[in-house]
């Protein structure tokens, strides 16, 4: 079942209560002692939040930006979760008789997930093909299918279902955010709607602070009537379309915040060269003080880590001057001392 807010509180209480937390343990009972990411983030908070301050940043614009897969939630099971929902769906879902080009996506999904390398072309073919599987569904039924995918267990791990993937000192740096009276968007390359039902129920995040990667829509009565010319009725329902409208990754986070925002982000959290842009754009000419933080993948005894990228996204953030965040040696724990990784 997806962990809950009050699991999740149950669990920081178990780590507390051990005695492993940072020196101020009542925000961040996960994060080691000298977890320098928790004292920049300190800093910057109280910095910014104190009216007296020259950088105060009034609440208004205190705006903050995760990416989800790799900075919030785990990415590779053994490979996306979206990935594999689509799989799933194309492969193994009897309600559903998938077309022989979208099976052969979702096989070659498979494959990279067993090989841990991802192929040339396969993320664009997959999310044009993941739009089509799920083409047709209203958004309940899709969110109630994503939500019965994330009751499955986490593939490489005992002791994980995919809906409690959460990385437990993330949801704490987000909830001490909240309390400083930061708004926290989630800015993912998963889809939107995906996004909204994962987070149900473990982060206070309204489903309109939300961004992520769009497909088109329809109404059950519109058949092939165009947007502009269609007026929806009352008896209408809202369908999943099938094609891909963004992909939001890399550049196109710049434009899906600028568009739905407006303004830069003064914080922002990832994890990989995808999250890159939006973090450059948001450290330059901002007209209040930033900061970023890029969570570095290189833990292999908790986590399926990947050290070759944990060392790139540090020299990348050696090259910006932003500060990283060592999964390794910075959190007690990922997903609770419950869980382990299994080969």
């Amino acid at each position: 079942m997806k962990k809950t807010v009050l699991g999740i509180a149950v669990c920081l209480l178990f780590v507390t209560l051990a005695g492993c937390g940072s020196k101020k343990g009542d925000n961040f009972p996960t994060w080691t002692e000298d977890a320098a990411a928790i004292q920049a983030l300190e800093s910057y908070v109280e910095t910014v939040t104190d009216e007296k301050s020259e950088d105060f940043i009034p609440v208004e614009d205190r705006i903050a930006a995760f990416d989800l897969d790799g900075t919030l939630y785990g990415e590779t099971f053994p490979i996306y979760g979206e990935w594999l929902m689509f799989a799933e769906r194309a492969l193994n879902d009897p309600t559903y008789d998938a077309p022989e080009d979208i099976r052969e996506v979702a096989e070659t999904v498979v494959a990279a997930g067993e090989s841990r390398s991802i192929p040339d072309g396969l993320e664009e073919a997959e999310i044009k093909a993941q739009a089509k599987a799920f083409a047709g569904m209203s958004i309940e039924d899709y969110t109630a299918y994503v939500e019965q995918f994330m009751e499955t267990d986490a593939e490489g791990f005992d002791n994980l279902k995919r809906g409690d993937a959460f990385y437990l000192p993330m949801l704490e740096i987000v909830t001490y955010l909240q309390e400083n009276d930061f708004t926290v968007y989630i800015c993912s390359g998963t889809n939107r709607f995906t996004v909204r039902a994962l987070i149900d129920g473990t982060l206070d995040i309204p489903e309109r602070q939300v961004i992520g990667t769009d497909f088109t829509m329809t109404a059950t009565g519109q058949g092939e009537t165009g947007d502009m010319h269609y007026n929806i009725t009352a008896e209408d329902e809202v369908l999943m379309g099938d094609e891909l409208i963004i992909k939001n990754v890399k550049t196109s986070k710049v434009f899906q915040i600028m568009q739905e925002l407006g303004q830069k982000p003064v914080l922002v959290f990832g994890n990989s060269t995808g999250d890159i842009p939006m973090a450059l754009f948001s450290d330059t000419e901002n007209p209040y003080p930033t900061e970023v933080f890029f969570l570095l993948c290189d833990d292999t005894e908790r986590e399926h880590g990947n050290e070759e990228k944990a060392d790139s996204i540090r020299d990348a953030c050696g090259e910006y001057g932003w500060n990283t965040i060592s999964m390794r040696d910075d959190w007690v724990t990922i997903y609770g001392d419950e869980v382990s990784i299994t080969e």
